[in-house]
């Protein structure tokens, strides 16, 4: 099957060149993301279908053909790679001679030679995609709750359904359990002030109708993880527990992140959630201090990599 080429020149003499490596929906999300930032003159996707999202085939500028030589690649600033675990390898080793910056959508999932592959993300100019990583503002209500208000239980329960979103059905890999994909959240909130010092110790993994039930704690707070997307439902929230009694709970719709205090009964909006992906890829090309960032996605690729371990036993 032949790679089709969506391009858009954005009619400026200077700035950032960036490519997309998959035209799936999250290919397209990013695409529409990205095509936004005013420090950008050239955006281009490589993806296997025209099925594209009607904002991005009418912008005026967008041309198409077909194929794109490898060798052409290495004139992007930045390589955002977004597909599923197994593919994300393939384009990996094509690329990872090249000097652009390399952000690979999560789930990362190493399923052999972890050593080797921590070498070479280490070396070069390699990052996850953590947008939480960059919430300020939710992180900085999160280490409230956890080390002001001494929370002793968290509880994250995340639902998700196939749908259309967008204009486009949403796949889920199959390669991978729902929650190694999910965890990459929880990791971006833990990492910055608790993660530094503490280990993150993971309990236990099952599975019980069609739910995905993850036990873990760090700093002698417990974790559970309750996720799936082979219900019919659709929720996503964080639950704070003080002495068995909820004492908060934040709320993820598919725009913003909303606080919820049941003590004075009240909620707000912490901060429009979309913004985040734009904060990290401002970030990334910025390139100013990225080794605190190039670390936590090091640290990421390891942690997950033990949870996928739990994973595996669970499925022996």
């Amino acid at each position: 099957m032949r790679d089709y080429i969506i391009f858009i020149n954005m009619q400026k003499k200077i700035g950032y060149k960036i490519l997309i490596l998959g035209g799936g929906r999250w290919g397209q999300i990013t695409f529409n993301n990205l095509s936004s930032l005013n420090s950008i003159s050239e955006l281009s996707m490589i993806s296997r279908t025209l099925n594209i999202n009607n904002s991005i085939i009418n912008n005026k500028n967008i041309k198409i053909k077909k194929n794109l030589n490898i060798k052409e690649v290495k004139k992007y600033d930045l390589i955002v790679i977004c597909k599923n675990n197994v593919s994300k390898f393939k384009f990996f080793k094509k690329i990872k001679h090249l000097k652009s910056l390399v952000i690979v959508e999560k789930p990362l999932i190493i399923k052999s030679n972890l050593k080797k592959f921590l070498l070479t993300f280490k070396k070069g100019n390699f990052f996850i995609s953590l947008p939480w990583f960059f919430e300020k503002k939710l992180k900085k209500i999160f280490y409230n709750l956890i080390f002001v208000k001494k929370i002793d239980r968290i509880s994250f329960l995340w639902y998700d359904r196939i749908s259309k979103k967008y204009g486009l059905k949403k796949n889920f890999d199959k390669d991978t359990y729902y929650v190694e994909d999910i965890f990459s959240h929880i990791f971006s909130l833990l990492y910055e002030k608790i993660y530094k010092n503490n280990n993150i110790n993971f309990s236990s993994f099952d599975i019980e109708k069609k739910i995905e039930n993850l036990k873990f704690n760090f700093n002698g707070i417990k974790i559970n993880l309750k996720c799936s997307n082979k219900t019919h439902q659709k929720f996503k929230n964080i639950v704070f527990f003080k002495k068995e009694k909820k004492f908060s709970e934040i709320e993820i719709s598919d725009k913003y992140f909303l606080i919820k205090d049941n003590i004075k009964k009240k909620r707000k909006k912490i901060v429009n959630k979309s913004d985040n992906l734009i904060k990290q890829y401002k970030y990334l090309l910025n390139q100013k201090n990225l080794n605190e960032f190039k670390n936590t996605c090091y640290q990421q690729i390891l942690c997950q990599s033990h949870l996928s371990k739990l994973c595996k036993k669970f499925q022996q």
